[in-house]
């Protein structure tokens, strides 16, 4: 049997009426309203607000033939039009397509080479030096025949003066001798317009700068023709013959 139930208090005890005022209730209300002024404080006065610049208007110009700047404006804005150039129609050679490929290989620019020369004169060799003796050996039989010419020195002008006669050609006669074996001395030369040489300036030395001397003094001795050109450059190469070397005596 189940016991009766007793009748003590409810489940839930609730505060009577005369309990008094509900100061926890009214501190939470308050503390919230505390927080909020805050925080609208905080970001409403502290805070600096956005400032926002609003886009200018839209602004459109008109260029009209109203004042000679834009009437000059217009006018250069219709000479640079691209759509002048831009609608090209080449027009195709006649027979383009029918034209045959030819290599450039088929045809020969230059013969092939053959076979060198063979020298017909004699090949002379150079005497023999005996150093136990204080003169060279020479292997020649004797003096050369009347016949047999010796070179002399001979000077030639090529380019802008190559075609230009000359007036005065003063005999070459080195005073000075070399001893070693020298090249051609070339010299480029100017010529003014009455035919004297004003400019003279070695471009290959012969290797005896005697020598080159010997070139430089003879040119300022040869006149030319007179010619309408106020400057012609050349060259001038000096050839030297045995006139321009010492005679070595020769053991009998």
């Amino acid at each position: 049997m189940k016991s009766p139930a007793s009748e003590g208090g409810l489940t839930f005890s609730t505060r009577s009426e005369d309990s008094g005022f509900p100061y926890i209730l009214f501190f939470c209300v308050f503390g919230s309203l505390l927080a909020h002024a805050g925080t609208f404080f905080l970001f409403q006065v502290v805070y600096p607000q956005r400032v926002t610049i609003p886009q200018p208007a839209p602004h459109v110009s008109l260029l009209t033939p109203s004042s000679p700047e834009n009437i000059a404006l217009l006018r250069w804005i219709e000479a640079e039009d691209p759509a002048l150039i831009a609608n090209d129609n080449p027009v195709a050679p006649p027979g383009l397509a029918q034209v045959r490929y030819r290599p450039s290989f088929t045809t020969p620019r230059t013969e092939p080479l053959g076979a060198p020369e063979e020298k017909t004169s004699a090949v002379r060799f150079p005497p023999a030096v005996d150093h136990l003796l204080p003169t060279p050996i020479s292997l020649a039989p004797g003096p050369l025949p009347a016949s047999v010419q010796v070179s002399v020195t001979t000077v030639s002008f090529t380019d802008g003066l190559g075609t230009r006669s000359l007036v005065k050609t003063p005999a070459l006669n080195p005073a000075y001798r070399s001893t070693a074996p020298a090249e051609p001395t070339t010299l480029l030369i100017g010529v003014d317009s009455q035919g004297a040489v004003r400019f003279a300036l070695t471009q290959h030395s012969s290797g005896d700068p005697s020598l080159d001397e010997v070139a430089l003094a003879h040119l300022h001795n040869v006149t030319f023709a007179a010619a309408e050109a106020p400057m012609a450059w050349g060259f001038a190469t000096f050839t030297w013959g045995a006139d321009a070397y010492a005679s070595v005596p020769t053991a009998p």
